[in-house]
């Protein structure tokens, strides 16, 4: 069997890397195992990553990145219905957690924890909703009440804490119900005046 190419090395390290994170947990699993899987030499890995954290973050990262993108094409196909463009969001999140569901649990889910003692947990920023929602409340759109802040950062919560719900079995609920109950209890929609 032809060894692959030494080129495709840290794509391969990630790919090794995620399914051995999300597998096994990130305290279970070794460099050498990720190199191993890799079918790569130990100082191929470290000659990418530093440890197998500044992998997970790479991950993560990479994740985030590609929610962000997802939710953005969603949102440049909507019209301005605020709405609309909450549920194409939704939609690109689920999306996105159902083609990558161990790159979504691996970010989201346990991980977390374990990366945080050895670097900074990344995590989508709520900032954006909250200052989408602070935009709607001058404009009079939504309840003067409510706090965009607090309000963003729930409203993120809640929907990570779902996804990985539906992601550990994905019959629990149909897709189409949860873009429609995700787009439903965002605070763009449900906080109106």
């Amino acid at each position: 069997m032809p060894r692959p190419k030494i080129e495709d090395a840290e794509e391969r390290l990630l790919s090794a890397g995620l399914n051995l994170f999300a597998r096994l947990g990130t305290e279970r699993v070794n460099t050498n195992a990720i190199a191993r899987r890799a079918r790569l030499g130990i100082g191929t890995f470290y000659s990418h990553f530093t440890d197998k954290y500044a992998l997970l973050r790479e991950i993560q990262l990479r994740t985030l990145a590609g929610i962000r993108v997802a939710r953005l094409d969603a949102l440049a196909r909507a019209s301005e219905q605020t709405a609309l463009q909450v549920r194409r969001s939704a939609q690109a999140v689920v999306q996105f957690a159902r083609s990558h569901p161990e790159a979504y649990r691996v970010t989201f889910g346990r991980e977390r924890a374990g990366a945080s003692r050895h670097g900074p947990v990344v995590s989508e920023s709520s900032r954006p909703m909250a200052e989408a929602l602070a935009r709607l409340q001058a404009a009079g759109r939504i309840d003067a009440a409510l706090d965009p802040e607090l309000a963003a950062r729930a409203y993120s919560s809640m929907e990570i804490g779902t996804l990985l719900w539906w992601l550990e079995d994905p019959g629990r609920a149909q897709e189409a119900a949860l873009v429609d109950t995700l787009a439903r209890m965002h605070p763009a929609v449900s906080g109106g005046v």
